[in-house]
C-alpha cells in the first residue's frame, strides 16, 4: 500500500509540474506571438496594401490590354478593307483608263466637227438675218401703205414694225 500511496503521490506531483510547465509554455508562446504580431503587423499591412495596390495595377494593365486588343482588331478590319478597296481600284484603273481614252477621242471628234461645221451654219445664219432684215422691210414699207387706205381701221394682231 505504501507502494500505491508513493505511486499516486508521484502521480499527482508529476501531474502538477506537468501542468505548470503547459501554462508556462503556453504564456511563452502568446507572449511570443504578440511580439511577432506588433513586429509583423505593419509589415502584414503593407503587404496586404502592397498586394491591393499590385491588383488594381493587374486590372488597370488588363483593361489597356483589352482596349488595345479592340484597337488591334478595327485596325485589321480597316486595313483589310482598305486593301480590298484598293485592289478594287487597281482593277478598274485599267478600264477606266479605256473610257477617258474613248471620251477625249470623242470629244476630240465631236469639237473637229463642231469646227467643221460651225462656220458653214454661222454663213448660213448670217445670210438668214439679212434676208430676215430685208423681207422685214419690204413688209414694214407694205404695211405703211395699208395704213394709210386703212386709217380708219386698227389691226391688233399685226406685229409691231422694227
Amino acid at each position: 500500500r505504501k507502494r500505491g500511496g508513493w505511486g499516486s503521490q508521484y502521480y499527482t506531483v508529476l501531474k502538477g509540474q506537468l501542468e505548470q510547465q503547459r501554462v508556462f509554455y503556453e504564456s511563452q508562446l502568446e507572449e511570443i506571438r504578440r511580439e511577432y504580431d506588433v513586429i509583423s503587423d505593419p509589415k502584414r499591412r503593407y503587404a496586404q496594401e502592397l498586394i491591393s495596390a499590385l491588383k488594381q495595377e493587374k486590372n488597370q494593365i488588363e483593361q489597356r490590354c483589352l482596349t488595345l486588343r479592340r484597337k488591334l482588331k478595327k485596325a485589321v478590319e480597316d486595313i483589310a478593307f482598305l486593301k480590298h478597296m484598293n485592289d478594287s481600284l487597281a482593277g478598274d484603273k485599267e478600264p477606266m483608263r479605256r473610257q477617258i481614252m474613248e471620251a477625249k477621242r470623242q470629244r476630240t471628234e465631236t469639237r473637229d466637227m463642231l469646227m467643221k461645221c460651225l462656220p458653214p451654219l454661222e454663213a448660213k445664219l448670217a445670210m438668214l438675218f439679212t434676208q430676215l432684215e430685208a423681207g422685214e422691210a419690204q413688209s414694214v414699207q407694205g404695211s405703211v401703205a395699208n395704213d394709210d387706205r386703212n386709217s380708219s381701221l386698227e389691226d391688233d394682231t399685226k406685229p409691231p414694225a422694227k
